[in-house]
């Protein structure tokens, strides 16, 4: 679903959320610690990965509820390369 990269970030922003446990695409963040602080914490983390910018419609709170929210956020404002980027990515 989504790369080692994203999946990286994701995780070193939800401090409950013990190393081995799967981050599952329908993980409440929140319910893993992930706050209001976390989040701004994350949009920078993600911008600085992946130098880009999430736009100003993107950062919402909706948006930042499990992992596939986040990444069905981040994907699309990724270039597409390689064969997996005709697959949405790899989990």
């Amino acid at each position: 679903m989504w790369d080692a990269r994203f999946e990286s970030v994701i995780r070193g922003h939800l401090p409950h959320l013990r190393p081995e446990l799967p981050l599952e695409p329908d993980l409440l963040l929140a319910a893993h610690g992930l706050d209001s602080m976390g989040t701004i914490g994350l949009i920078t983390a993600l911008e600085s990965e992946y130098a880009l910018t999430l736009p100003d419609e993107a950062v919402t709170p909706a948006n930042f509820v499990t992992a596939r929210t986040v990444w069905d956020t981040l994907r699309p404002l990724l270039p597409a390369t390689g064969p997996e980027a005709a697959a949405g990515g790899t989990a």
